[in-house]
């Protein structure tokens, strides 16, 4: 579509890239992108694209709908969007000026899928003219073919993921509040240290006044697994450190590191690396 089309003014920039197949291979790669100040009545509506989609706003707002929700992107904040599902987003009554960039690669479901868990929503950007000076610095070399080039696009995309993904965990809006997040962090912290200890959800959430429930799912939400699961990780690496720097039997690792028997530890250890406790002992011995 033209300009005129698309509702843009001409100062606006739009790019759009072809990455070559081995491109394609990278963690991230950036099909188009653009800045653009849009008129009031800008509109884009689709019911699948086969990307995912960066927006963030500079000046006035947005309307961004996604996933079954709706909610406004302010100046300063982004959000990332899957772009197979329907979505939709808009000029809120007014001049929208926004930074949109398209992206896919081997990595980038993964990487959305564990940072942007549940219903899409608004990341407040703390260094707000650092994440615009990334992103424009983004756009400004997209037009290169060449594999370096490549390489850095894919490694200026997913810092600008991980600014968003951070922002996001901490936004009002489906994010987690600071202070559940100092007490998640003590909560992991207390696992790190009485590991070796038979310790229950309700130790681990001592002094946190929520609901289990919410606990666990704050916990799952920064920490990337639940409590039960991190403290079985954790678990599992200090047991490699004693198999590969001590002659410790597994059965008395096991008893070190909180396993309530030797079995369940090798049935564990196995599971999370695909070997026994001896297999991992003598290939690193």
């Amino acid at each position: 579509m033209g300009k005129y089309t698309e509702k843009i003014k001409d100062s606006s920039i739009w790019i759009t890239a072809t990455p070559a197949a081995v491109v394609q291979t990278l963690p991230f790669f950036v099909t188009e992108a653009g800045y653009f100040i849009a008129e009031p009545d800008y509109i884009v509506k689709r019911d699948m694209h086969e990307s995912y989609l960066l927006l963030y706003t500079l000046r006035g707002k947005g309307m961004v709908s996604s996933n079954g929700t709706e909610f406004e992107l302010k100046a300063g904040s982004a959000a990332a969007i899957n772009c197979r599902m329907p979505h939709m987003y808009s000029s809120a009554d007014s001049e929208w000026e926004f930074i949109w960039i398209h992206f896919n690669g081997a990595c980038a479901a993964a990487v959305f899928d564990a940072a942007f868990t549940g219903a899409p929503a608004p990341a407040e950007i703390q260094n707000t003219s650092d994440f615009t000076a990334r992103a424009k610095a983004l756009i400004s070399v997209l037009s290169g073919n060449d594999i370096i080039t490549s390489l850095k696009i894919s490694s200026m995309m997913h810092t600008l993921i991980n600014i968003t993904a951070e922002s996001a965990l901490m936004s009002a809006r489906g994010g987690i509040r600071r202070e559940y997040s100092s007490e998640i962090d003590s909560a992991a912290e207390y696992i790190r240290r009485c590991y070796a200890e038979q310790i229950s959800i309700d130790d681990i959430m001592s002094g946190i006044h929520i609901s289990k429930y919410h606990f666990i799912r704050l916990f799952s939400r920064k920490m990337g697994s639940t409590p039960y699961s991190y403290l079985t990780n954790y678990r599992i690496n200090e047991s490699k450190t004693m198999l590969r720097t001590t002659d410790k039997t597994v059965a008395e690792i096991s008893e070190l590191c909180g396993f309530t028997d030797t079995s369940n530890f090798i049935s564990q250890f196995k599971r999370h690396t695909g070997q026994t406790p001896l297999q991992y002992r003598r290939d690193f011995t």
